[in-house]
């Protein structure tokens, strides 16, 4: 059914109540927060329902390189719950693959440093596969009741959105689910820079968010000792602020060159004999 999608003659309409300034746990957040998740399935039949509003949206952040980030993987390509959209980021430009809008997320919003990280309804944090072997648990201990949009469609690659978006922010995610990743995004659109997105993908996953940093709180009683700590992030602007190794043996040199004389007369005055003292 995608050559429908791309004919144009698809429409879906989501008739939901609910304004913007809601949003998934109340009371939560001082600035940036999660207020309402779409989710519009491309591969959906005519007679299927093609656009659904999850009661979660579980974003997780992991690398290539990441030893631990499999068995996490392995456990969210075996999430049942249809009640919860897996989105997975590579924010770091070590990868094969990794998107510039990813990293964004994973540096600016939500200030994670380390992988894995699973992001729970822009609330909770789960820091490592220990950790996330709790995300079950976590999520059936409440509803986000998300709201927002009211009105989705889709026109070819032009989407149209419709709602109470004053002072939101509307991020479009096209995710790919026939990789090995459990539901890459593999493309970022911002709806107030275009309405036009990628249906090259699976699925797109419409986040209405308020915009800034997103404060998360620990979803797990557990240590993280299975965290890598190293976020494996390409510094930027760091260069200049580190010394390289010839600069420090030429500090080096100059200061030993400074001090000689010094220690020279220091090393005279140790080798003079003691005064002999007068009966």
């Amino acid at each position: 059914m995608r050559a429908i999608l791309v004919a144009g003659l698809f429409a879906t309409l989501l008739f939901m109540p609910g304004i913007a300034s809601s949003h998934g746990i109340l009371g939560a957040h001082s600035e940036g927060y999660v207020a309402d998740v779409i989710v519009v399935d491309l591969n959906c039949d005519e007679n299927e329902t093609c656009v659904s509003r999850p009661s979660h949206i579980v974003e997780y952040y992991g690398a290539d390189w990441c030893d631990e980030c499999p068995k996490v993987e392995a456990q969210l390509n075996n999430m049942t719950d249809d009640s919860v959209v897996t989105i997975s980021h590579r924010p770091s430009s070590s990868d094969d693959f990794w998107l510039q809008s990813s990293k964004d997320r994973f540096l600016d919003v939500y200030g994670l440093w380390g992988y894995p990280s699973v992001a729970v309804d822009g609330h909770y944090i789960l820091a490592g596969p220990t950790q996330a072997q709790e995300l079950n648990s976590l999520i059936s201990d409440y509803d986000s009741n998300y709201s927002g949009i009211t009105n989705v469609s889709l026109n070819g690659t032009n989407i149209a959105l419709s709602g109470n978006f004053t002072n939101m922010s509307l991020d479009i995610w096209t995710v790919n689910s026939s990789v090995l990743t459990p539901n890459l995004v593999t493309n970022h659109t911002n709806y107030s820079q275009s309405s036009i997105v990628d249906l090259d993908g699976d699925l797109l996953v419409i986040v209405l968010s308020k915009p800034g940093y997103i404060a998360l709180v620990s979803g797990s009683s557990m240590p993280a000792n299975d965290y890598i700590p190293d976020g494996g992030i390409d510094s930027i602007g760091t260069e200049e602020n580190n010394l390289s190794g010839s600069t420090i043996i030429i500090i080096t040199v100059l200061l030993l060159m400074i001090s000689l004389p010094a220690t020279y007369q220091l090393f005279q005055v140790m080798r003079m004999p003691p005064p002999i003292e007068e009966e």
